[in-house]
């Protein structure tokens, strides 16, 4: 499908978190008429071992590429706007990967490997742009809401800096949102990518 890029954004800082250098931004025009708005992160990823608990080749592998999977599936593919001819834009994800090794990345998440079905706190440090999880947070867990977390999926929320609700008063009862205890994601989480839409919108005169 031919593509046409309408603008490009580098180094975003992000979000109610402030992040510096979060992920770039891009808006392309389709060929069907659409747009598309993709967030682009270049990722280095580091496993570290724990105790008896060891990552295996394939586990590292495996890992990165169910990350990949969880994250566009759960954020991504979202219409973001409407125009006025009934052409949508929709909001997609698009990562460059890499375990350990060099690179100028938007991110260093490091991976723990701890038991299966324990839990360990995973977060975000902004500050750094770094991440830590660990090898359970691709597992479903209930957080006492209507449906299941991931942590992945929920700590990708502050890579697009976004805060946490479940402390937050004026979401604290939205138990399915993905920044509470589930991973429902609501027009709000989709807050400065939509600002930063209309402001590239407007000034292309797309209507």
């Amino acid at each position: 499908m031919t593509t046409t890029l309408i603008h490009k954004e580098k180094n975003i800082t992000a979000g109610a978190l402030n992040v510096s250098n979060a992920f770039d931004l891009s808006l392309v025009h389709l060929a069907n008429g659409d747009y598309k708005v993709v967030v682009f992160m270049k990722l280095q990823f580091f496993f570290n071992n724990n105790g008896s608990h060891i990552w295996t080749k394939v586990e590292k592998t495996q890992f990165m590429s169910k990350w990949e999977q969880a994250i566009k599936s759960a954020w991504g593919g979202r219409t973001l706007k409407t125009l006025s001819k009934g052409n949508k834009i929709t909001l997609n994800f698009d990562f460059k990967v890499q375990e350990a090794g060099w690179m100028y990345d938007h991110w260093e998440i490091t991976v723990v490997k701890i038991k299966t079905g324990s839990f360990q706190t995973s977060y975000v440090t902004p500050s750094t742009n770094n991440v830590r999880l660990d090898s359970e947070d691709l597992s479903p867990v209930n957080k006492g809401a209507s449906s299941t977390q991931r942590g992945a999926v929920h700590e990708f929320g502050h890579m697009l800096g976004l805060d946490d609700e479940y402390n937050n008063k004026k979401h604290i009862t939205d138990s399915g949102s993905v920044m509470h205890s589930a991973e429902s994601i609501r027009p709000r989480h989709n807050s400065q990518i939509s600002l930063w839409l209309h402001h590239i919108l407007a000034a292309n005169k797309i209507k």
